[in-house]
């Protein structure tokens, strides 16, 4: 009759094992419960008068590895705006286990990494969820699940997605201002409110030939909360400014109303005052000026001076027509 003995051996070796107690049958179940490798072998010894000897197995090695664990989570926060997306997708990774991964993203509604619904086609290690059209806060979570016989499932940490509104801009640019040319112009200034909390505002303005806050021509260096058109030609501009947060995926974007400039040519004089030679004590036409060109309500005032020279002359009271 058959006569069976199991051992134990840290080497793949069939000789030099530690006999298991108890392990008398044809069949042995190794235990689990120690990462590392061992070695099995059995013995077997026929009993009788048959004279057979004992012989032994080949040693069979079980290798136990340890659980999988997460050892890379989705980035735990972050805030974006209503029409924006997460900066990079979600991403998770593990260490220890056997066998092939199989991944399953969960989108929940509360800050809890079960009970959450499942994500379909969400497979993968990484997930990019669509774009966020309505504010709220999100909470998204993966498991990871191994082939391999026994290993436990992992679940990754919560990664939690708050959308805010757009920032809003309080005060507005100037809305329009008429200027000679060259003269100096009123700043036009934008300030900005809300938004994604504690990020700080990116602004740009840009130059358009119509009145419109769309389709402008950037203005390059102009990227702080103030601008100063310029003045140098004469001619109707209109400016505005894009205000953004964050990086280009995080939708954060409003835009001014538009700002217009006109800049009218300087005045001129059209026509000249007419020199005349009188003899003294004749009666003389008025001399006669008008201008062309600039902005604003006319001032007029004469002078008189002995030399020919319009600089340095003296004030004549009460000639201002």
């Amino acid at each position: 009759s058959p006569q069976w003995q199991w051992y134990s051996n840290i080497t793949n070796s069939n000789l030099g094992g530690t006999l298991i107690t108890g392990a008398t049958n044809s069949t042995y179940t190794p235990p689990t419960s120690i990462v590392g490798t061992l070695y099995y072998y059995s013995t077997l010894t026929l009993a009788g008068s048959g004279g057979c000897g004992q012989i032994t197995s080949n040693p069979a090695a079980i290798i136990v590895q340890a659980d999988p664990i997460i050892n890379t989570n989705p980035t735990l926060y972050q805030m974006i705006c209503a029409g924006g997306t997460i900066a990079a997708p979600f991403e998770v990774g593990y260490i220890n286990g056997v066998g092939s991964p199989s991944y399953q993203w969960y989108s929940n509604t509360t800050n809890s990494n079960s009970g959450g619904t499942l994500i379909t086609g969400a497979t993968n290690a990484t997930y990019t969820p669509p774009t966020f059209n309505t504010t709220g806060i999100y909470f998204y979570y993966c498991v990871v699940s191994l082939s391999g016989n026994g290993c436990d499932n992992y679940t990754s940490l919560i990664a939690e997605v708050e959308v805010v509104d757009d920032p809003i801009i309080s005060n507005q640019p100037l809305p329009s201002q008429t200027l000679c040319q060259f003269a100096t112009p009123a700043n036009l200034e934008v300030v900005a409110n809300n938004g994604l909390s504690g990020s700080s505002y990116n602004y740009q303005w840009y130059s358009n030939t119509t009145n419109s806050n769309s389709g402008g021509t950037l203005i390059i260096g102009e990227t702080n909360s103030t601008y100063t058109p310029t003045t140098a030609s004469a001619g109707t501009e209109y400016y505005y400014c894009i205000i953004t947060q964050g990086n280009i995926n995080t939708g954060c974007e409003v835009i001014s109303n538009t700002a217009e400039v006109i800049i009218n040519l300087g005045p001129s004089f059209d026509p000249q005052p007419i020199g005349v030679e009188v003899c003294e004590g004749a009666i003389i036409s008025p001399l006669t000026v008008n201008y062309i060109n600039g902005t604003g309500s006319p001032q007029w005032q004469w002078y008189s001076n002995i030399t020919n020279s319009n600089l340095g002359g003296t004030l004549i009271t009460g000639a201002t027509n």
